[in-house]
């Protein structure tokens, strides 16, 4: 395992800390290059691309509390020591969703014309996967749990393979990607809609790969991760049972 990618003299480059940036600016480039096939104006895409950073990078920094419990509020709340190898800039998966509400919070106080949602949804998962590539060089939690799976991978003082789940999420985000990117211009995946089907598919998958990664169990043998799946599938499918009841009300 690699946990420091490269050094330029006494500063070492930590890989899921480079992982991580180069997936928010990856996922970034991604929504600038469809904001642009979309025809926002200069003036929308640049508030809403930084405000994307920003919210990605305190997203991941504040989704540690949730994820493994407010004794970590010391160092998660200390934005001075954003990059401390101790903790890293923060979770990924935070990251992704503080970046999308970055991004939101900036389209409604511009005011933007229609719902900049949807050019968030495959940016995201492009975003994931590479993201996903630093966790595995740098053995991120371990991995993943024992395995006789042929594709396990070896790590350095253990004597058995793990489930190598961070390509897991890396592969599933490439192909959801792909999806994504297929379905982006289709008029049912309009007005946020292809969003929630992103935010959907990647919560049942990672709601699944749990079981064969390292988090801390916090209720009912569930992480603090599978809880936010659940709320985030919940929220969805509330949203779509409003919309269904409307639908009928006025028709």
């Amino acid at each position: 395992m690699y946990p420091v990618l490269f050094q330029f003299g006494a500063v070492s480059i930590y890989t899921h800390s480079f992982f991580f940036l180069l997936a928010l600016l990856v996922g970034l480039a991604w929504l600038v290059g469809e904001a642009r096939r979309r025809r926002w104006p200069k003036e929308e895409v640049v508030p809403i691309t930084l405000a994307a950073f920003v919210g990605g990078m305190i997203g991941a920094r504040i989704s540690i509390l949730f994820f493994h419990g407010w004794q970590t509020a010391p160092l998660t709340l200390n934005f001075f020591a954003l990059f401390d190898p101790r903790i890293g800039p923060g979770s990924l998966l935070g990251g992704v969703i503080g970046a999308y509400i970055g991004g939101y919070i900036a389209s409604r106080a511009i005011g933007k014309a229609g719902c900049a949602c949807d050019a968030f949804a495959p940016a995201m998962a492009l975003a994931t996967a590479v993201g996903r590539v630093g966790d595995f060089l740098s053995g991120e939690d371990l991995l993943g749990k024992p395995t006789t799976l042929p594709w396990g991978a070896p790590l350095p003082g253990i004597d058995y393979l793990v489930h190598p789940t961070p390509l897991y999420d890396m592969a599933f985000n490439l192909l959801w990607f792909g999806v994504l990117v297929a379905l982006r211009d289709r008029p049912q995946m309009q007005n946020g809609n292809l969003l929630k089907l992103g935010l959907a598919g990647y919560a049942v998958f990672r709601f699944l790969v749990e079981f064969v990664r390292n988090n801390q169990a916090l209720l009912w043998g569930l992480t603090g991760q599978q809880f936010f799946c659940l709320g985030l599938l919940a929220a969805i499918g509330l949203y779509y049972a409003r919309q269904s009841q409307q639908m009928r009300t006025i028709s």
